[in-house]
C-alpha cells in the first residue's frame, strides 16, 4: 500500500481548529528535555496528544477507521501537533519512520506549494501529497519521505498538521 487519501476528515474542523492551536508546542530541545528522549525534527511539536487531549485523541483515532484508512485490527496509535515554519525548510530531510504506517492531517489553509513527497529507494519523488486543508493521508511506514513548502511564523500562519505513527499488531 502505497497510499490512501481522504478529504474532510474533521466533520467540523471549523469547530476544532481554534482549540487545536491551543495546544502547548515545543522546540525539539525542549522538547527532548521534557521528556528525556533523543528525537530529531524540524519546527514544533506537541507531546502526545493522548496525553495532551484525550477527546481529541480518540476522535481521530475513531475517524481513522470510519474513513476506512485503516482496517479493523490492532494497532498502536501515537500522534502530535506538528508546526513546521518558513525557517525549517532547510532544517528538513529526507527519512523513513520506523512504524508500519505514518498518516499526516493538514489543518493550515491549503497551500499548493506545501505538502510531502513520498520517494522510492532511489530517493525519487514516486507521489507528491498536497497540502489540502483538512485531507489525511496514510502511508507506509516503507517510503522514505519529506514535507516541503514550509510556511509563516506562527502556529496561525504556518504549515500545521497533525503526524500520526502507527505500529499494526494485527487482528
Amino acid at each position: 500500500m502505497i497510499l490512501r487519501q481522504v478529504e474532510n476528515f474533521f466533520p467540523r474542523l471549523d469547530y476544532l481548529l481554534p482549540e487545536i492551536k491551543k495546544i502547548k508546542l515545543y522546540n525539539q530541545n525542549d522538547y527532548n528535555k521534557l521528556l528525556q528522549k533523543n528525537e530529531t525534527w524540524p519546527g514544533y511539536r506537541s507531546k502526545m496528544l493522548r496525553d495532551e487531549n484525550l477527546f481529541f485523541y480518540e476522535l481521530i483515532n475513531t475517524l481513522l477507521f470510519q474513513h476506512k484508512l485503516l482496517e479493523k485490527g490492532g494497532y498502536e496509535i501515537n500522534s502530535h501537533l506538528h508546526l513546521r515554519l518558513k525557517d525549517d525548510e532547510e532544517k528538513d530531510w529526507i527519512h523513513k519512520d520506523e512504524d508500519d504506517f505514518a498518516s499526516l492531517i493538514y489543518l493550515s489553509e491549503t497551500n499548493l506549494n506545501s505538502g510531502t513527497n513520498l520517494y522510492n529507494d532511489d530517493n525519487k519523488i514516486i507521489n507528491q501529497i498536497v497540502s489540502i486543508k483538512n485531507r489525511a493521508v496514510l502511508y507506509s511506514g516503507d517510503y522514505n519521505h519529506k514535507a516541503y513548502g514550509h510556511y509563516g511564523t506562527n502556529v496561525q500562519d504556518g504549515r500545521l498538521t497533525i503526524n500520526i505513527f502507527i505500529k499494526n499488531y494485527g487482528t
